[in-house]
């Protein structure tokens, strides 16, 4: 008798542990004091999508390095500005046609310093709604297209300018590139690694897109990774309660918080 009131009482504990595990699920209550979307192993299955609309270096925020609206709904950028109210200050308007090609617009302010490689593109549409070509423009002259190539997975994987037998590879690790290669050489020009769980401020814009600048010619936008990664051994992150990261920072030997980029976002309304 007393053996079987021993089991009964063990089946009882077990019922009652299992029962406050699956209050404790269904709560969302974490255990080690995290965000419990952040321990789910894949960041990317979150529901929540904040779009970036500014960012700006340490604690400048009246000088951004890059402004971007979108449309209500967030599914196309409208304008983007770069280095505002400074003399190197670009703005880029964006003209859509239907669902088959966009138009990317520079200007600048009359007292910028700042020079262009071209003043316009075309983006062309694939089916899917991706990128397949841009055409690139001086005022009204033709100058160069490039092509945008994907694998089975939808993943940019080059873009190439066949005429001048140039253009970059793109290296893929998952949702994150690793590695960016030259065409034809295939010699390494830049390396990622150090990659986090949390959201790169760029991946939900929808384009790798030309900043055509001159001085500093690199991308307007550029969604090729998903994650956050580490920028320098000595770089420290900071992020919101979904996993975007608001802001880069490092420490100085006296133990001081240096600021080097901060991020905003927006999020659709329900």
């Amino acid at each position: 008798m007393k053996k079987v009131l021993s089991i009964i009482c063990l089946l009882a504990l077990v019922m009652i542990a299992c029962q406050k595990q699956e209050e404790t699920a269904q709560s969302g209550t974490n255990t080690n004091n995290e965000n419990h979307i952040l321990n789910s192993g894949n960041t990317f299955d979150m529901p929540v999508k904040k779009y970036l609309v500014k960012e700006y270096y340490g604690d400048d925020s009246n000088h951004p390095t890059r402004v971007i609206e979108w449309n209500e709904d967030f599914t196309r950028i409208m304008h983007i500005t770069t280095q505002e109210n400074t003399y190197w200050q670009l703005d880029y308007d964006f003209e859509y046609y239907e669902n088959d090609s966009m138009r990317v617009i520079f200007s600048k302010p009359d007292d910028a310093h700042t020079m262009v490689l071209f003043t316009n593109y075309t983006c062309h549409f694939d089916e899917e709604g991706r990128i397949s070509s841009i055409d690139y423009y001086y005022n009204s002259n033709y100058q160069s297209s490039a092509k945008y190539n994907y694998d089975e997975s939808g993943r940019l994987v080059s873009v190439e300018d066949e005429e001048h037998n140039t253009g970059l590879r793109y290296i893929w690790e998952g949702d994150n590139v690793y590695e960016v290669r030259s065409i034809p050489s295939d010699e390494l020009q830049y390396s990622f690694s150090g990659f986090t769980e949390h959201f790169h401020p760029d991946c939900t814009l929808p384009y790798l897109l030309d900043d055509g600048n001159a001085y500093a010619f690199w991308h307007l936008t550029q969604p090729l990774w998903k994650n956050w990664y580490n920028e320098a051994p000595d770089m420290h992150y900071e992020y919101d309660e979904d996993g975007y990261v608001t802001c880069s920072y490092r420490i100085t030997e006296e133990g001081e918080r240096t600021a080097i980029t901060h991020y905003e976002y927006a999020q659709k309304r329900n």
